[in-house]
């Protein structure tokens, strides 16, 4: 789920093909010093539920790596994975909060704002995703930008948060409609997006999750394959910020 497509979450595990991020050349140094900068503000992030990378990781992700990592959870499933984008952080940005042009780019089939304006802080994104031999799923993510934490760091952080709605009665249109009727609601997702610009051609990426994809999906299934979630939906942004040219401003 993206989660934006911040929903984007397990049930990336039906995703594409696994690939790499080309990462711009920075060193294990370099980027911790970034990472120590930005963390004199973690103070003022939405989803403190989301660990800090290790430094055998930052180091991997320095050589050009997605790192992903399955973590402890009482119920659904978490993850982390992290990775330097060849993007600045307003490109990336921009392109992460475009919902509705996410489609054919991520596994997300349906995207339609359902309240709320596209690109701005607090809206509601129902999303659809076909999901093989089982039963689809929507749902609706609720995305809030972290105006505090950009406005601290002079836009050199941010951090777009979501968490998912299964409520039926705010979807009022007639494909929406046509959805709930094919589709089964997920069982809950929340999560978020840190990014971390590192210089003005490239960005850390940090992308947490915890979700509950529902009833039908084997456990061992979310589990094993959401790592390759979490990879996937970084690689998919970064080509529709290279690609897809985002209609969100840049900032």
């Amino acid at each position: 789920i993206s989660l934006p497509m911040p929903t984007l979450d397990a049930f990336l595990l039906f995703a594409l093909a696994g690939s790499s991020v080309p990462a711009a050349a920075h060193t294990p140094d370099e980027i911790q010093t970034a990472l120590a900068a930005a963390r004199l503000h973690r103070d003022l992030r939405i989803q403190r539920a989301a660990p800090m990378i290790s430094e055998t990781d930052i180091r991997r992700v320095a050589g050009g790596s997605v790192v992903t990592s399955l973590l402890p959870a009482s119920e659904g499933n978490r993850a982390i994975g992290a990775a330097i984008v060849p993007l600045s952080i307003g490109r990336f940005w921009a392109a992460l909060n475009d919902e509705t042009r996410h489609p054919g780019y991520t596994p997300i089939a349906y995207s339609e704002i359902v309240s709320g304006s596209a690109c701005r802080s607090g809206r509601r994104v129902l999303q659809y995703l076909p999901v093989p031999l089982i039963t689809d799923r929507w749902w609706i993510g609720v995305l809030t930008a972290n105006q505090r934490l950009a406005t601290a760091s002079g836009g050199s952080v941010r951090e777009l948060s979501w968490q998912a709605s299964t409520d039926p009665n705010e979807i009022r249109t007639a494909s929406g409609q046509k959805i709930l009727g094919e589709a089964s609601p997920i069982g809950f997702s929340r999560g978020a997006w840190f990014l971390v610009a590192l210089d003005e051609r490239s960005t850390w990426i940090e992308y947490y999750t915890h979700s509950n994809p529902g009833d039908d999906v084997p456990g061992g299934m979310a589990s094993m394959f959401v790592s390759r979630g979490v990879r996937e939906a970084i690689t998919a942004i970064t080509r529709f910020a290279q690609e897809g040219r985002p209609a969100c401003p840049v900032e």
